[in-house]
């Protein structure tokens, strides 16, 4: 039998009665994989460092976002030639609803029938860190990473939108000095945000935001109080140059650099809190992850 290996995140998602580690070894099973199910846990990184995975034929990510970035960590650091196939199981799903992956475990586990393999562009930080979704500093980093479990295991993204309502009304700001292969920019804001994907329950930024382009989209923030941040937000959503209080950048390459180490204790890559120097890097792998998606009918 093929072996598959499953990193499955017990503590993502919304509250749910199914089984779903259980769906996922017996689908496997039926298609003739052999699974090796990690529980991402506090000795995840300990029991996946002593697996020998070169013989690996698929990586099955059950989680979400934070999950599936993990999984691709381990696929491309470790040289495996196996796709990812992502069971959303979490909070927000932003890469599996931008890859059209069906966000319930049953119609996503229902994909690996009848398969097709899309490669995507992932995002290297500081030479070390991978991303798939995001990276993001500053307030709305903020935002992301202090909200509750509580709030996300009830209400998922809206848990987001919850913890902004009880934010600071004023917000603070600071110069970002950001260099591209060319040119430096100093821009004075509260967040900055670069994405590679951009799909929250179906909103969908103007501007055409592709994963697999080799391009990096860069935000940043300028308003000062959380009701502009609205106006802000949907100019995002609505043009394809906001016209108010957001700066827009393109590229495969950016170095970041800030002094206040304040903004440095709010940053995160695929919802997950990080530590960063006030020197960040971030450059494009372009098209170096191969993603299951459901395969196109005969």
């Amino acid at each position: 039998m093929n072996k598959a290996l499953v990193i499955f995140n017990p503590t993502a998602g919304l509250a749910s009665k199914l089984d779903v580690r259980k769906l996922v070894e017996t689908k496997l099973n039926d298609l003739q994989y052999k699974s090796i199910t990690l529980l991402l846990d506090f000795d995840f990184e300990k029991n996946i460092a002593a697996l020998d995975l070169s013989d690996i034929k698929i990586v099955v990510a059950v989680g979400g976002d934070g999950t599936v970035k993990v999984a691709a960590r381990e696929i491309i650091s470790r040289h495996i030639s196996a796709p990812l196939a992502i069971i959303p199981f979490g909070s927000a799903n932003v890469l599996a609803s931008t890859m059209k992956i069906p966000t319930t475990p049953i119609e996503a586990l229902s994909v690996l029938d009848h398969f097709e393999v899309e490669k995507i562009d992932v995002g290297r930080l500081n030479k070390e860190r991978y991303f798939l979704v995001g990276f993001s500093l500053g307030y709305v980093s903020s935002v992301i990473i202090d909200t509750e479990n509580s709030l996300k295991s009830r209400y998922g993204s809206v848990g987001y939108v919850l913890r902004l309502f009880w934010n600071k009304i004023k917000i603070p700001r600071i110069k970002f000095r950001i260099e591209t292969q060319n040119h430096v920019f100093w821009v004075k804001g509260n967040s900055l945000i670069i994405f590679n994907a951009f799909n929250f329950y179906g909103f969908q930024p103007r501007k055409e935001i592709s994963i697999a382009d080799g391009i990096f989209n860069l935000y940043v923030v300028t308003n000062k109080t959380f009701f502009s941040m609205l106006e802000a937000a949907l100019g995002v959503l609505f043009y394809v140059n906001p016209p108010k209080h957001i700066f827009a950048l393109d590229n495969k390459y950016f170095k970041i650099k800030i002094r206040r180490k304040k903004f440095l204790k709010s940053a995160q890559i695929d919802g997950d809190r990080i530590k960063v120097s006030n020197v960040i890097e971030i450059e494009v792998l372009p098209r170096a992850l191969g993603v299951v998606v459901k395969g196109k009918a005969v």
